[in-house]
């Protein structure tokens, strides 16, 4: 018999974002309140040839060597690159969403590559945050695995926060954005003025977005944009509502994921295959 890992990447949500100062780096400090969805990717590890095999969500376009964060993520858990080890993701986050679908597979990799050698399953501590920051600002919080966090600093600074259950609605345009575009775009004087302070510049690089929001509000949502966007949400604690207002959405042709947040991170399970 042969044993592989499985873990759920889940997406998330910012129910806010503030950006409040800037590195002399260039990197910019924010303050965010972010969320677990139960929309997730998933990851299996199995022994075999080393490598990484990518298929699920439409149009991806994910690098399959060792720049694709998801591995970049299993070579810091095992702490070298795989030997004889395949590690194979079924993607179903949109990508280029602000959702955090690289991200959460990166922090999800590293949690299967630290379990394939045997170690603890448990959080990542702060020195960790710190250098997890540097594969991406989400990282930090998906490798905490908390289901609701304050996120500061560049994303490795991490308050666990209680989970309030949602119901959401989640509107898909037909394009992505570059998180790095956005905040090229974003203007000093927008720090610490929005509920989003990426709206603004996202909305001057995709004018499309006015459309969008302007659907789910006439769908009954209060449309709002998660991370850099370009993925509009709307969220109620009414699941007759939230269903309401996906399938008016669907009815306008709009791409919908009706999904709730989380209120426990995700557990590695343990896949045993009779060979």
């Amino acid at each position: 018999m042969s044993s592989g890992l499985r873990l759920e990447a889940p997406a998330k949500l910012n129910l806010s974002l503030a950006v409040v100062g800037r590195r002399e780096d260039g990197f910019h400090l924010l303050d965010s309140h972010v969320v677990l969805l139960e929309l997730a990717d998933r990851l299996l590890l199995m022994p075999g040839s080393s490598g990484l095999r990518v298929e699920g969500e439409p149009g991806s376009s994910l690098p399959l060597d060792e720049s694709n964060l998801a591995w970049r993520g299993l070579v810091a858990g095992l702490g070298h690159a795989p030997e004889l080890a395949c590690l194979a993701l079924d993607k179903r986050v949109p990508i280029a969403a602000g959702l955090g679908g690289g991200s959460s597979d990166a922090a999800a990799a590293r949690r299967l590559g630290r379990a394939w050698r045997g170690l603890p399953e448990g959080a990542a501590d702060e020195a960790d945050l710190v250098g997890l920051s540097q594969i991406g600002a989400d990282v930090p919080f998906f490798a905490a695995c908390v289901p609701a966090a304050r996120v500061t600093g560049i994303g490795e600074l991490i308050e666990p926060e209680a989970p309030e259950p949602a119901h959401v609605v989640l509107a898909h345009p037909p394009f992505g954005l570059s998180t790095a575009e956005v905040f090229a775009e974003l203007r000093t004087a927008e720090w610490g003025g929005a509920e989003n302070d990426l709206l603004a510049p996202a909305r001057r690089l995709r004018p499309e977005l006015d459309d969008l929001f302007a659907l789910v509000q006439a769908a009954g949502g209060k449309p709002r944009l998660t991370g850099s966007g370009p993925t509009v949400f709307a969220s109620s604690d009414d699941p007759e509502r939230a269903g309401s207002i996906a399938g008016r959405l669907r009815r306008g042709r709009v791409r919908i994921t009706l999904t709730r947040t989380r209120d426990t991170a995700a557990s590695i399970e343990r896949i045993i295959e009779e060979e």
